[in-house]
């Protein structure tokens, strides 16, 4: 769907607003009742709604959105309940609906949702459900970004080629209480002796209800608080709760003391009196990176704690954490916890590629190429400095990903990286970052194809390479390429057979491509040659020409 029509965008965004509540009510009501099967049955009008236009509803998926034509049609950055975010962690970067999907398969995709918020079994992700659900109408393709390829022989942590494995995710979803619990009672702010009353008290708590019940007058507390000094001492006490849970490994308990501080100040999350304390972001920001100290960390990884209970304690972690989990990315032998770490650094790393610059310059080629695929999925410009570090790597394997997540981020001030990387000498790389070039159509990059072709390599470099500089010649020469390329094409001695007949065809995508009257006449003519390789590419530039 390259040209989608603000119609679509409206209705497309609507199915997933209206499976947003589908989701929320199915989690609240059981599936006998009646309320459970209107909402089903609105979210199949909507999604009826949209097939009226299309047959397909083709998604790209990231981290907070859903893409139709690479434009938003849902987007939310909670953490919880977030379809994009549970497909996008899980691995799933592209999904598609088609016509004829019927309720009982709508039903069986948000229970897919469902099961993964609130953990029903530990050992199932998005993927998993999917694939054992097997609806109809609806197929998806699984990034394979993050399945790692062999590491050195001379290193301990050994990983395996993995090719297109399908290696889901844990769920990593839970039903993570982030509103404050109803009060019946009047809270004044607390004085100075009573704060110092308080903390001894939290010394002498024992039980979880208690140490539950001091964190709900803390919060309660903050939120009418308007001395700063006092505010921050609250903070610290909900801190120390949670030190005392993450003693006792009760990490959800952790998490769920970790949402509602956070959400303390949230404008329009409480109501009544209570008002934003300017700065408490900052004060209630301490608290959080004393969650993701590197000690911490360790401990959180030492044994015993449920992979979705590791996953939803980093969600809620900030930057400061991000160094520390590379480190740990470097040191596991877990592939599928490496793929998690990787999913989870993509949604914490946000606005934070700066956070990065040690993963790349790090020792371990393994973790640097993991790194990148980060930066890569982070799509900001500010990796780019980072990402351009890499491209003289030693390890083939790095370049390869640096070019990657250049591609991915797509911005103008890729362009100079991507240069450096069609000098390298690895063919793929260079064809890669030729590919990549490609969008932006500049000038520059037909004087850098006209000069590749006219080298006396050319006859020694791969088809892919020979076929990307012939049709980039096209691309961002236009008229001006046509010389070249129909030279090239209508030469049949240039060298050995095969070989020229690798360069005519190379050509011939080149002009189809242009798509100008004279080339369409050149590939109608080497339609008609004999039955081979160039009159075969002739009549797939020639499909391709009339495409256009």
């Amino acid at each position: 769907m390259d040209d989608v029509e603000g119609k679509d965008l409206i209705l497309a965004g609507e199915i997933f607003k209206s499976l947003t509540k589908t989701l929320k009510t199915f989690k609240a009501y059981p599936p006998n009742n009646p309320i459970y099967q209107k909402f089903a049955a609105e979210l199949l009008e909507k999604f009826n709604a949209f097939f009226e236009m299309q047959d397909t509803l083709p998604l790209t998926v990231d981290q907070f959105s859903l893409l139709l034509g690479g434009k938003d049609i849902f987007h939310s950055e909670d953490r919880t309940d977030n379809v994009a975010l549970m497909l996008f962690v899980d691995g799933i970067r592209e999904i598609c609906f088609h016509k004829g999907i019927n309720i009982d398969e709508l039903i069986s995709f948000v229970d897919i949702f469902k099961a993964v918020s609130e953990g029903q079994n530990l050992d199932d992700d998005v993927v998993t459900l999917l694939w054992e659900k097997n609806p109809e109408h609806i197929t998806y393709s699984v990034s394979e970004g993050f399945i790692e390829e062999e590491m050195p022989v001379e290193s301990e942590l050994l990983m395996e080629e993995a090719g297109d494995e399908l290696a889901p995710i844990g769920a990593m979803y839970k039903g993570v209480v982030l509103s404050p619990s109803a009060v019946d009672f009047k809270v004044l702010p607390a004085s100075p002796e009573e704060l110092n009353v308080l903390q001894n008290e939290i010394q002498k708590l024992d039980g979880d209800g208690l140490l539950f019940e001091a964190t709900d007058l803390f919060l309660e507390l903050m939120r009418i608080e308007k001395d700063t000094e006092v505010f921050k001492e609250l903070a610290k006490n909900i801190g120390k709760i949670a030190d005392i849970f993450f003693e006792k490994n009760s990490i959800e308990k952790v998490t769920e003391i970790l949402g509602r501080l956070k959400d303390v100040c949230k404008p329009g999350i409480y109501l009544g009196e209570y008002l934003v304390l300017p700065g408490c972001e900052k004060i209630i920001d301490e608290v959080i990176d004393g969650a993701g100290s590197e000690e911490k960390l360790r401990k959180l990884f030492s044994g015993g704690k449920s992979l979705e209970s590791i996953q939803i304690y980093l969600l809620f972690l900030n930057k400061n954490a991000i160094p520390s989990i590379l480190n740990i990315l470097g040191e596991t032998e877990d592939r599928k916890m490496r793929r998690n770490l990787c999913n989870i650094l993509s949604v914490l790393g946000k606005d934070s590629a700066d956070a990065f610059v040690n993963g790349v310059r790090d020792k371990r080629w393994y973790l640097v190429r993991n790194t990148l695929m980060v930066l890569g999925n982070l799509k900001e410009s500010s990796a780019i400095k980072c990402i351009e570090e890499t491209l003289t790597h030693p390890e083939l394997r790095v370049r390869r990903e640096a070019v990657r997540a250049l591609e991915l981020i797509g911005a103008e001030e890729t362009k100079g990286p991507l240069m450096i990387a069609l000098r390298d000498n690895d063919a793929g790389i260079r064809t890669a970052a030729l590919k990549a070039l490609r969008r932006f159509k500049d000038k520059k990059l037909f004087d850098v194809a006209k000069e590749r072709i006219s080298a006396g390599d050319l006859k020694d470099r791969p088809f892919t390479e020979k076929k990307e500089l012939f049709e980039t010649l096209a691309e961002t020469g236009g008229e001006a390429a046509f010389p070249m390329l129909s030279g090239f094409f209508e030469k049949k001695g240039l060298f050995r057979k095969a070989e020229t007949e690798e360069l005519r065809a190379c050509a011939a995508y080149g002009l189809g491509i242009l798509g100008t009257k004279d080339s369409v006449a050149l590939l109608e003519k080497g339609m008609r040659e004999k039955e081979g390789f160039v009159s075969a590419a002739c009549k797939k530039a020639r499909m391709k020409a009339g495409a256009g």
